[in-house]
């Protein structure tokens, strides 16, 4: 038997007590600390694809407003030589009322900042950006610069182009003023 505990100082791991082994490195009061060191070692190993991921983004959106900027431009230089006197007088051509057409249109280049001449054909979303809370806005706008009525029921479809517009407008009833009476 006394060889048997001279062998076993022989072997280091035998006799002696090991300290548990805790998972995450926690010992004691500094698992605190080694979890922010886990996540600081995780958050420097996602940099790379965060960063990736970022710049696509980035050129995505950088992509679309040149793109947005060029047609733009395309528009402005296709469509040069045409004007408000241009777009009244085609609509006028087809019956509409000149002075709605010329309201209309310089309403789109002041109030909605469109930089191009406008086509009555423009689609209001597609052409001009405009979305539908910007569309309901111009024709209420436009219907009390005109002198006429507002009726919710008086679409029968949505406004899609321009000319749409300004059939909406022209076939909303004018606004009555009643005289007002004297006090007695």
């Amino acid at each position: 038997m006394a060889s048997a505990g001279r062998n076993c100082d022989l072997i280091p791991a035998i006799g002696r007590k090991h300290p548990k082994v805790r998972p995450w490195g926690f010992r004691g009061g500094n698992s605190i600390m080694s979890t922010l060191i886990n996540v600081q070692q995780w958050l420097g190993e996602q940099i790379v694809p965060v960063f990736f991921i970022g710049f696509a983004i980035l050129m995505g959106i950088a992509m679309v407003y040149l793109s947005a900027h060029s047609r733009r431009a395309s528009l402005a230089r296709d469509r040069s030589g045409r004007t408000e006197e241009t777009f009244a007088e085609y609509l006028a051509a087809y019956g509409f009322d000149p002075e709605i057409a010329r309201t209309t249109y310089r309403y789109l280049q002041e109030y909605q900042r469109v930089t191009f001449p406008i086509l009555p054909v423009d689609d209001l979303d597609r052409d001009l950006g405009l979305d539908g809370d910007a569309v309901n806005q111009t024709l209420r706008d436009l219907l009390d610069q005109t002198g006429r009525q507002y009726l919710p029921g008086l679409l029968a479809s949505p406004l899609v182009t321009v000319v749409d517009l300004v059939r909406t407008i022209q076939a909303s009833p004018r606004l009555e003023f009643a005289p007002r009476r004297r006090s007695a």
